[in-house]
């Protein structure tokens, strides 16, 4: 069987379906990865084969003052409308732009090497209209908890021009595809709509090296901090006071590890005694499972990591989707959020990474998730509903 995944955008997306392509490719199918050319480094270096398709777009560029325009003070005070149309899905922002660059391309390859399925992660409208127009049956992977249900897609401006370009209306083009993989396990993860499967979300962060350091276990409470890679590369890094974490988490008794993109470094400096600023490939899912507790800004990819690992949280989201993924987690139990860290001082900042660090409710509801995670079907054993779906669909 062929099988098409398509990713957009950013790298985190893609590192998502990572884990299913490697189990659909170990089963003996023909797996490609298509997206736009600055994506290929990463699909490549995960052993994938890349279809650089389209032209890039510039996720900071694209996204410039409209990511996240649903943010912490409008969710703590609850004046956001209900009918609040996310800047970055309308017809002129940024998730449009990456489709535009992707889809012609994209339905040429299809028409080419004839998929047999295909697969994409949220907010892949190229994927989505390329699928209704090669009729192919189409399977959305989830990189977290779904986000899309706090937003509102206006169809006809946003898929119309893409779908009418092969002749198709914007009713013919379903964005959750024929089934939705989802890897988020309950209560986290919000009520799905239409045919939905659980699947084991496995950790994968990106190449990485294992250092010395982490051969043995830590003389003392280790604790991770990170701001992921979105933030940076949509040039939100500043929203969020970092080096000012990194010091008063440090005024614990703990040993803290700092990853943060290489062009965020040299802010954190210079750095207390106890904190460790990571300059290798070091991947969340390597130093984790070390790791007492986490202080994160909320990314989808950095939440299930720890979650599947089940390692306590504490979030400090800056943008919309992570409000909502901090927001999931809370109800879990398994870690806590502050709606606008910028508003919190240390002593508050030391006392919630105390308390996760502690032998105590949140570490315990962190353990369960854990379990909760490692009792979904692996990938490899989704893939042989996949391969029905498929069939059944062609026939």
């Amino acid at each position: 069987m062929r099988i098409l995944l398509s990713t957009w955008g950013w790298r985190s997306h893609f590192y998502g379906l990572v884990p299913l392509g490697w189990a659909l490719q170990a089963a003996g199918h023909e797996v490609r990865v298509a997206s736009h050319p600055a994506l290929v480094p990463a699909i490549t270096a995960a052993g994938l084969a890349a279809v650089p398709l389209g032209t890039d777009v510039d996720f900071a560029t694209a996204f410039a003052g409209r990511i996240g325009a649903v943010g912490a003070l409008d969710r703590a005070t609850d004046d956001t409308p209900d009918d609040t149309v996310e800047p970055a899905i309308t017809a002129d922002g940024g998730v449009v732009r990456f489709a535009d660059a992707l889809l012609d391309d994209l339905v040429g390859f299809g028409r080419s090497w004839r998929p047999d399925l295909m697969v994409w992660e949220p907010f892949n409208l190229a994927a989505a209209v390329a699928a209704a127009v090669l009729d192919v049956p189409g399977v959305r992977h989830l990189w977290g908890p779904d986000s899309s249900v706090t937003l509102r897609l206006d169809p006809e401006p946003v898929l119309g021009p893409l779908a009418g370009r092969f002749g198709l209306a914007a009713a013919d083009v379903d964005l959750a595809g024929v089934l939705t993989l989802d890897p988020v396990p309950p209560p986290m993860q919000v009520p799905a709509t239409g045919p939905t499967r659980p699947v084991r979300y496995v950790p994968y962060n990106g190449p990485a090296v294992l250092p010395t350091w982490l051969h043995h276990p830590a003389d003392r409470p280790r604790v991770c901090v990170t701001a992921g890679t979105m933030m940076a590369g949509a040039g939100l890094d500043d929203r969020l006071d970092l080096p000012r974490v990194v010091r008063a988490v440090a005024g614990l008794d703990v040993e803290v590890v700092v990853l943060v993109e290489p062009a965020q470094q040299a802010a954190l400096r210079p750095l207390p005694g106890n904190v460790r600023l990571v300059d290798s490939p070091l991947a969340l899912r390597l130093v984790l499972p070390t790791c007492a507790a986490l202080v994160q800004q909320g990314g989808a990819g950095t939440t299930m990591t720890a979650l599947g690992l089940g390692v306590p949280q504490l979030v400090l989201p800056q943008v919309s989707d992570q409000h909502f993924n901090a927001e999931r987690l809370a109800v879990t139990g398994a870690g806590t959020w502050l709606p606008d860290a910028r508003t919190a001082d240390d002593d508050t900042l030391r006392a919630l990474v105390g308390g996760l660090i502690a032998d105590g409710p949140w570490r315990a509801a962190a353990a369960l998730m854990r379990d909760r995670v490692h009792a979904m079907p692996t990938p490899a054993e989704v893939v042989p509903a996949l391969v029905d779906l498929a069939a059944g669909t062609r026939s």
